[in-house]
């Protein structure tokens, strides 16, 4: 099994070294080494305290097929290759569990009466449902991202594939369920280098106070 490293990075710097790997070793990764990065992501703020991601963890070679016949190309040779991937869905149950909390809050006069129009939008808006669930699901993806990078890891955040089949290869629930990508964890093949960063200039993307003034 492949070492992690004995020094890793803070959280600075693994912002600044995390990339995108697209070659990988097929060393395992260990149950204690996955763990630690699903903590990471369990830590990510959500609105309301949603917290609706979902984690499957694919290691072995029929789930690894299956979820490569979900997709096409380079990431279907990085799922089967990689010693781990980690399906990441958004739970739409999380937001009637959140339905359900405020209506308990309202009997127990907790929260106001007109928070029922918030709990019938999180009942029956489908659209409001997903908006919800997904973004918050992405910033926890963020720092499962960041922990693998921190420990010495590579990783690879794919969203090309087809979520129903992703869903029917790991068996969650198809309603209930919202596919947020796959991200592929392991060691890089050997004589993968990182390439060049390419990013918009920081004087692009940020105003204070007003947009477009610095």
């Amino acid at each position: 099994m492949t070492e992690l490293p004995q020094n890793p990075c803070d959280v600075l710097e693994a912002i600044a070294r995390r990339h995108s790997v697209r070659e990988f070793r097929p060393d395992p990764v260990s149950d204690q080494v996955l763990l630690q990065l699903l903590e990471a992501a369990r830590q990510a703020p959500s609105a309301m305290n949603l917290q609706p991601w979902e984690f499957v963890v694919v290691r072995r070679p029929e789930t690894k097929a299956r979820l490569a016949a979900a997709t096409a190309g380079r990431n279907a040779q990085v799922v089967q290759t990689a010693g781990a991937s980690v399906v990441c869905l958004a739970s739409l149950r999380q937001a009637d569990a959140l339905a359900d909390r405020i209506e308990g809050q309202i009997r127990a006069g907790q929260a106001p009466p007109d928070r029922e129009a918030m709990v019938r939008r999180l009942r029956e808006d489908q659209a409001y449902r997903q908006l919800l669930v997904l973004p918050n699901t992405y910033t926890a993806v963020g720092f499962l991202l960041l922990a693998a990078t921190r420990l010495g890891l590579a990783t690879l955040w794919m969203t090309g594939f087809d979520g129903e089949k992703v869903k029917e290869a790991v068996g969650a629930p198809a309603q209930d369920s919202l596919f947020a990508g796959v991200v592929a964890v392991g060691y890089p093949a050997e004589g993968w280098q990182q390439p060049a960063r390419t990013r918009r200039p920081l004087e692009e993307i940020y105003s204070f106070e007003r947009f477009g003034e610095k």
